[in-house]
């Protein structure tokens, strides 16, 4: 089912306390052929292969470091960090050329923000790319905390970055939606105590996604508001 522009009837019909945390890439923005784009030439930077935007699709979700270690063919942990390193500046330099939100994701923003609902970013992206791209986007405004990842203990699955943020929604972990394309989110959301919703349109499959036993799983942004009621 999904939403016309006034099914949600204003905040008195929202459940005031829940609050969402949406993963970035692959949930919110398909950004799948900037971060492929940005590995290439850093590939070729070092004389090394090319990749597909498949395999790169089937490798992100994990941050950056493991991004470049599964686009090596070899373990080697100098190369690795010297690849994440130039992956970052070509990243930098054209951030979002081409990403852009999903179908329906704007108008699902709108609807909540609308509504009240208190909203949070939280990504395994770099926390400065994460926070340069969202805000390049135009889509600052819809968050109240933007976090990317600072450090080994912030990288989902590990519950700490959820954490923090449900205490700045001002919400217990039990009252937050983590939505998300990836095992990743659902095993965060797992983590934290938080209910887990995974998305069907962003980088991994449904059938993996269910074989993780989400909380929901949901195949339009617009179904996401419906869950706030039940």
């Amino acid at each position: 089912m999904l939403l016309d522009d006034n099914i949600l009837g204003g905040a008195d019909h929202m459940e005031r306390h829940h609050a969402i945390i949406f993963d970035f890439d692959g949930t919110l923005v398909d950004s799948l052929r900037d971060i492929t784009d940005a590995l290439n030439a850093a590939l070729a930077d070092l004389a090394l292969r090319a990749v597909t935007e498949r395999e790169v699709r089937s490798w992100v979700g994990d941050g950056l470091p493991v991004l470049c270690r599964r686009a090596l063919a070899v373990a080697d942990e100098t190369l690795t960090e010297n690849l994440a390193r130039l992956t970052r500046r070509h990243y930098h330099a054209h951030p979002a050329r081409h990403t852009r939100p999903y179908p329906n994701i704007l108008k699902m923003l709108d609807l909540l923000q609308a509504a009240r609902v208190p909203m949070a970013v939280l990504s395994n992206k770099p926390h400065d790319l994460t926070a340069q791209i969202v805000a390049q986007l135009g889509l600052t405004s819809y968050f109240a905390e933007v976090v990317g990842c600072r450090g080994e203990e912030d990288r989902k699955p590990a519950p700490a970055g959820a954490m923090r943020l449900s205490r700045c929604l001002g919400v217990e972990p039990a009252a937050v939606l983590m939505v998300g394309d990836s095992v990743a989110d659902i095993e965060t959301a797992r983590n934290a105590g938080m209910s887990s919703v995974a998305v069907t349109w962003g980088f991994r499959d449904r059938d993996e996604l269910a074989a993780a036993h989400p909380d929901h799983l949901v195949a339009d942004p617009l179904e996401i508001p419906f869950l706030l009621r039940r």
